[in-house]
């Protein structure tokens, strides 16, 4: 999905379900068989099913619960329509993000079957490589041709930054912390492999870790990935990464202030590196943070809160923000806000409280699953998830800003990482990789 432009078009959709479907049959997961995540699994499955149930065709005395469907739909038809209808207004766009929502699910519960049996670092090492070549690309396409995807394919959109296999920049931004989050968390394991061993302490002893030939391999793919990050000048990939290390050094360390200063420590690093690679384009994006824009942000979020208010509790359906905001849009019409720009509203958009308690439930029971996993693990893993559960809090961190989750590249990968922070516990290292020599 990642080389499929994230999967941002319609055609990749069907591929995606159905190798996310195969490896969950191939994987032998069981849906809700695990006391610990069983919880997990049922918010997940309401989900999905509120989304299938907005396309079931109801009579209309059910579809009374939110008038205002009958009204947008017989605005797109040109005339009433008669008998029972859905409640989403557009089914086919709410067909495309149901068979999206079940690729992550299956994508999910693969996963946490895989890494429960191990392999975790195999799993994690691959990735750095995927993220390096990612950001090589991205770099050069951005340097040669940067209004190109794959210096072949220019978008209908004139207004578009795309930027390496990304049609957003800001949705590479995320995607890269993910990666970035996760693989320093392997990183941290292996150098506290390498001091417990040897009983080594120290910023030596961490150089000395960090040289041997694997560990240096990966430490230039996250060197890499954080110039790319740096490069996109993603205001929200800046506080998700910022997020991601504070998190990351609280779980690890226990220090919440620690974790400040490690979170503002990579706000300051970024923003040297981008103001090295383009200074120019920070001071804009500084400029355009502080400067009120028609089509800005909080614009944008006021025209989203007239459709939720005639739309409170079923919503217009999963998948049809731009469609409902096509008919409710009236200011900066000179483009269509096609995203609510933040993923808790457009959540409740879409499928009103329903889905967002549903999915709001999901994220809860997630989080105190992880916090269980993490209190009993004390192997050298524990790292790795606490790499994971730092990505997803800076997921959630860049959700009030973007939808970053919308694009299937990073919903994939948010549930490969939703899946390693609650894999079960291994008390004691695994036999499956030695410590770095």
């Amino acid at each position: 999905m990642l080389a499929a432009v994230g999967g941002a078009y319609p055609w990749a959709t069907l591929p995606c379900v159905v190798v996310a479907a195969v490896l969950l049959l191939v994987s032998g997961a069981r849906v809700a068989a695990d006391p610990a995540t069983r919880s997990i699994d049922l918010a997940v499955v309401a989900a999905l099913a509120v989304i299938a149930a907005q396309m079931v065709p109801l009579p209309p005395a059910i579809l009374a619960l939110s008038p205002a469907t009958r009204h947008l739909q017989d605005a797109y038809a040109l005339e009433p329509l008669a008998g029972w209808r859905p409640i989403s207004i557009h089914p086919a766009a709410t067909r495309t993000a149901l068979a999206l929502a079940l690729a992550g699910a299956f994508v999910f519960w693969a996963a946490r079957e895989a890494f429960a049996r191990g392999r975790t670092s195999a799993a994690i090492r691959l990735l750095a490589w995927v993220g390096f070549g990612c950001a090589l690309v991205s770099l050069a396409q951005r340097a040669t041709a940067p209004r190109t995807v794959y210096w072949v394919w220019r978008l209908a959109d004139p207004r578009a930054m795309p930027f390496g296999p990304f049609i957003d920049r800001n949705h590479l931004a995320v995607w890269l912390v993910l990666v970035i989050s996760v693989v320093t968390g392997y990183l941290t394991m292996r150098v506290r492999a390498y001091m417990s061993e040897r009983s080594g302490h120290g910023w030596r002893a961490t150089i000395v870790a960090l040289s041997d030939g694997d560990s240096l391999g990966i430490l230039g793919c996250v060197a890499a990935m954080l110039i790319t990050l740096a490069a996109t000048l993603s205001r929200s990939g800046f506080a998700a990464l910022a997020a991601s290390a504070a998190i990351g050094m609280m779980l690890a360390s226990r220090d919440r202030r620690r974790g400040l200063w490690a979170g503002t420590a990579a706000v300051v690093v970024l923003l040297a590196m981008a103001a090295w690679l383009n200074a120019e384009g920070l001071v804009q994006r500084v400029q355009g943070t502080i400067d009120a824009s028609p089509i800005g942000r909080l614009a944008i979020w006021r025209e989203t809160l007239h459709i939720i208010r005639d739309f409170p509790i079923a919503g217009t359906g999963a998948g049809t923000f731009a469609d409902a905001m096509f008919v409710y849009q009236r200011i900066g019409n000179e483009v269509l806000f096609n995203h609510a720009h933040n993923e808790y509203l457009q959540l409740l958009t879409e499928g009103g409280v329903i889905l967002l308690i549903a999915a709001l439930a999901g994220c809860v029971l997630l989080t105190r699953a992880a916090r269980r996993q993490l209190a009993v693990d004390h192997g050298p893993h524990r790292y790795i998830r606490i790499g994971a559960c730092a990505g997803l809090a800076a997921s959630a961190v860049a959700s009030l800003w973007e939808v970053p989750l919308r694009t299937p590249a990073n919903l994939l990968l948010a549930a490969i990482l939703a899946a390693l922070a609650v894999r079960p516990a291994r008390g004691t290292a695994p036999a499956e990789e030695p410590p770095p020599a």
